[in-house]
């Protein structure tokens, strides 16, 4: 079973209160997620990325084609907000379970402020 794990490649990330699980904030144009091959079992032909912005429901799946292990936060997702997601391996013979579920929260930064300037009072 493939076990998920959130990169923050050139993202700022910053860490949520704890809460049941571990969330946190993501540039949506920077993130990946990542994930390790399962131990034992045949070899997968693809991996199903599945993320939702409930805990558990699963409402946009990204197949990734074997052996690649990442997806950008942006594909997999569809939109800003909160989201939960985890990864199955598959084969012509079935799929697995998912992987542990990861949480965050994916957004864009502010746009650079423009036309700085002193006002004398």
């Amino acid at each position: 079973m493939p076990r998920i794990l959130l990169a923050l490649l050139l993202a700022l990330a910053v860490a949520a209160p704890a809460l049941a699980q571990t969330v946190i904030a993501v540039d949506i144009n920077k993130a990946k997620l990542l994930w390790d091959a399962g131990v034992g079992g045949g070899v997968p032909t693809e991996y199903r990325v599945k993320c939702g912005t409930t805990t558990g429901v699963y409402s946009k799946t990204t197949l990734v084609a074997f052996p690649t292990r990442e997806v950008t936060v942006k594909a997999a997702i569809a939109g800003e907000g909160n989201w939960f997601c985890v990864v199955t391996a598959a084969n012509a013979i079935g799929e697995s379970g998912p992987s542990n579920e990861v949480a965050f929260l994916a957004g864009t930064p502010p746009s650079v402020p423009v036309n700085l300037r002193l006002q004398a009072q």
